[in-house]
């Protein structure tokens, strides 16, 4: 099977830092045969790097890079750009990294990605690292769904602004984090390399796992439930020794987003099934979207236990535990 290209999603709220980070590492070599979509040329300080005009959309920079601006909606554009690389009209890419606005929820955007046929014949989200402003994150959080969800959802988490701030800042930020999403990666946006690991890497969406590579959720060891007047994030872990029915975990997994669909925004787990000679699979989705199972050829961990990590917004966890005691009957 011909290999997908990895779609890296960058988010994060107004002024946390994204444009600038971006800014910073378009020049690097690891974006040579990238190609970076952004909302407009003109956010990004890329003048003195531009080595030709492609077409009104598409720019070349002296690494290679591509730089895009979406003309029309995210489909059509992805669409073109697979089109025009396959036609010889621009050099082919080997991934592409989506900056998204700073008000964008990154829930739709997930969706389109996740459950467009023709896109998912071509793509593969392979990450989505979200830039937290240290300075200003808990008034953010506290005023904006948007904010919190994009935090919410990352598999990694990038600090900025960390040298303006104080260290009980710095702390408060911590506290604020491992609250919203503790599972997730976090990284200084000064330490640029670790910065790009993190954005680029690993295909930790699904936590397709290679080699020793781990994902952190998976060590998640119990529910982290908080509910402040700021927000009202969860995350519930469910753990299960016995291998698990494909057909009982797709009927469970379906009662469950169709109860708490306004509180779900996230399910990403790793499940031993009966099926396949006891095989393994990621199973993932995005509130009430589903993306394709996909199959492991190894269980990546030495806890042999299959885990379910719900991630939400004022979750009925005890009925989650319920339904899935249900399943195990």
């Amino acid at each position: 099977m011909k290999a997908k290209i990895p779609v890296s999603l960058l988010t994060g709220f107004l002024g946390s830092g994204k444009t600038t980070l971006l800014t910073r590492l378009l020049p690097r070599p690891e974006f040579a045969r990238a190609i970076v979509i952004i909302n407009e040329f003109g956010e990004v300080s890329i003048d003195h790097l531009i080595v030709a005009s492609l077409s009104e959309s598409i720019i070349e920079l002296t690494n290679g890079c591509l730089c895009c601006t979406i003309r029309g909606d995210l489909v059509m554009t992805l669409r073109d750009l697979h089109r025009q690389a396959q036609l010889g009209e621009i050099r082919k890419f080997d991934r592409v990294v989506i900056e998204t606005s700073g008000l964008a929820e990154p829930i739709p955007l997930l969706h389109t990605l996740m459950t467009n046929p023709p896109l998912l014949k071509v793509y593969a989200i392979e990450s989505l690292a979200t830039v937290v402003d240290v300075l200003n994150v808990r008034t953010t959080v506290a005023t904006s769904t948007t904010a919190g969800d994009q935090i919410a959802l990352a598999d990694t988490l990038i600090l900025s602004k960390r040298d303006l701030a104080s260290p009980r800042e710095i702390e408060d930020t911590h506290r604020l984090l491992e609250e919203l999403n503790r599972q997730a990666f976090r990284v200084d946006s000064r330490d640029e390399p670790d910065a790009l690991r993190q954005i680029l890497g690993h295909q930790r969406f699904h936590a397709v796992v290679q080699g020793d590579y781990r994902p952190t959720w998976l060590a998640a060891p119990h529910s982290h439930e908080h509910d402040h007047h700021t927000h009202a994030y969860q995350t519930h872990v469910i753990r299960h020794l016995e291998p698990l029915s494909l057909a009982g975990l797709t009927i469970f997994l379906n009662g469950v987003v169709n109860e708490q669909k306004d509180q779900i925004l996230r399910i990403k787990g790793i499940v031993r099934f009966r099926e396949r000679g006891g095989g393994s699979a990621v199973v993932h989705a995005v509130q009430n979207k589903f993306y394709p199972i996909q199959w492991l050829s190894e269980w990546p961990d030495r806890d042999q236990a299959s885990k379910l990590v719900f991630i939400g917004r004022k979750l009925d966890c005890a009925r989650l535990d319920e339904r899935f005691r249900a399943l195990c009957v």
